[in-house]
């Protein structure tokens, strides 16, 4: 990479890092205080909820990726022109999806109430729709072109700090209204009105720092690969919804609460490993359009360690200090039992998947590899729906089931990519990818070996013991990680260092 091009990746890969760090203490935050004041019930319906209206992103088939990939040689280029007939051909596609919304909204009102297994009555839960639809139609209208254009563009971390903002305040607005016992649909109707403003704001930035001229001509070839992008969206769709949607049809919203607890630490950190990859995908984009196949390589390399080594930490400490947590996060949520340890565990593995996987699906994405790779996308779907289908239905595995779907799903997936780069795009051999995987592996055993024999976990009660004994296992597991990726990646260090360095 050039100069400019590791300044922006590095200062995309930091706000990118703050937000989801945000978001993670958010998602902590809300249920804590949201579960004891209005219950497990209302919590999941309103999870499920927002999940169900991320269905419509499904018309959206995956073409943000394919317009972000298209944007890059206009930007290299400086083609305004050609910029600007993308991103009109953007506004007039996403604006068709905004006007289906509504329609879908509407259908969402009639038909949720009768398929939502739960006590909370019609009319509540279409007022909570109508609600939290709000800022997604904002979205499609508004935002999502310009987000696209300033990720293409190096400037993601432009839209990473208004979401920043936007999300702080909405810790401080949920906060203040529960502390006046309100209604909960107004503090959700608070936040969708001061997520309006982010629109606002990306049109006002994108008019002042790029000359887009209106009139150009959409671009339609900008979508040549749309339906081989919609399988890749499809896959990502399922492997972030796809679990809560069968719980809320085939178990009930108060087991989504119990999903969304664990699942907002294990995927909140997954965001957070996984920004490496936001924030690196428009400069291995670049890298790619100019064929600097020796630059590229030496680039994974990096991104390889980087991620999949930041992704062993913290998730072997996640697994050590989970359980203990949630215990003491939700002892005073007695309506359910939130203690289900093998499902944590579950779940966690799962997401380790997803981290190494991203390591390699983001160069084939960046390199516009759509139909090469929609194969891997397509065995995804269909063994991730089909395995928790029938481990929910069939054997009433419930939170456990679903988890194991994604988890086989994932597997198959990651498989896929790296076979794929080994043959492709930069033609990489399958032994560096499980060179990561056994040295990670090697890391997370023999570091959960050594902290169990040291510590009790079972005899944490407090906060206070939890944060002692966080840190304690935090230095046992980095320190583990930083010997043994020292002597394995020892060349790859240095260059990072130097990288780091200015040299």
């Amino acid at each position: 990479m050039t100069n400019s091009r590791t300044k922006n990746a590095m200062l995309n890969i930091v706000f990118s890092l703050i937000l989801q760090i945000v978001i993670f203490v958010k998602g902590l935050i809300l249920p804590r205080i949201i579960i004891p004041a209005y219950g497990s019930d209302v919590n999941g319906l309103i999870s499920s909820i927002t999940q169900f209206l991320t269905y419509i992103s499904l018309l959206e088939a995956g073409v943000g990726s394919i317009f972000r990939a298209s944007l890059y040689k206009p930007l290299s280029r400086g083609d305004m022109d050609g910029v600007s007939g993308i991103i009109n051909e953007q506004k007039r596609f996403y604006r068709k999806i905004g006007v289906i919304f509504v329609f879908y909204v509407v259908a969402l009102c009639v038909f949720y109430p009768l398929i939502a297994k739960t006590d909370i009555s019609k009319p509540y839960i279409v007022s909570l729709i109508l609600i939290l639809s709000v800022s997604t139609f904002a979205e499609y209208f508004v935002s999502l072109p310009y987000s696209s254009l300033l990720s293409a563009d190096q400037k993601i971390r432009i839209s990473y700090i208004v979401s920043i903002i936007y999300t702080i305040t909405n810790i401080i607005v949920s906060l203040f209204w529960v502390s006046l016992k309100a209604d909960i649909r107004l503090i959700y109707l608070s936040m969708c009105v001061i997520g309006l403003l982010r629109p606002l704001f990306y049109t006002l930035y994108v008019k002042k720092h790029y000359k887009l001229k209106k009139k150009a001509k959409p671009d339609k070839t900008a979508l040549n690969q749309r339906w081989n992008g919609m399988v890749h969206h499809f896959a990502y769709y399922i492997h972030t919804n796809t679990d809560v949607a069968v719980l809320t049809v085939f178990i009930g919203t108060a087991m989504v609460s119990v999903y969304n607890v664990y699942g907002a630490i294990i995927f909140g950190i997954e965001k957070i490993i996984t920004s490496i990859s936001t924030g690196a995908a428009a400069g291995l984009g670049n890298l790619i359009e100019l064929n600097d196949k020796e630059q590229i390589n030496k680039t994974v390399n990096q991104f390889e360690l980087i991620q999949g080594g930041l992704a062993t930490v913290l998730y072997t400490i996640t697994a050590l200090l989970l359980i203990p947590f949630i215990r003491i996060y939700t002892s005073d949520m007695t309506d359910i039992n939130y203690i289900q340890p093998t499902f944590g565990y579950v779940l966690i593995v799962a997401e380790v998947i997803y981290c190494f996987r991203c390591i390699y699906s983001t160069v084939s994405t960046n390199a516009n590899k759509f139909r090469e790779t929609q194969l891997g996308a397509i065995l995804e779907c269909v063994v991730n729906l089909v395995v928790s289908l029938v481990l929910v239905i069939v054997f009433k595995r419930g939170l456990l089931g679903v988890a194991i779907g994604t988890v086989v799903g994932m597997l198959v997936r990651c498989d896929f990519e790296v076979i794929f780069l080994s043959k492709n795009v930069i033609h990489r051999p399958i032994g560096k990818a499980v060179k990561m995987f056994l040295v990670s592996l090697s890391v997370s055993v023999i570091s959960i070996a050594f902290c169990s024999f040291i510590i009790n976990y079972t005899s944490i009660d407090t906060l206070a013991m939890w944060i002692l004994y966080a840190i304690i296992t935090a230095l046992i597991v980095g320190i583990m990680a930083l010997m043994l990726y020292s002597i394995f990646y020892k060349e790859i260090i240095k260059l990072l260092i130097r990288r780091l360095r200015g040299r």
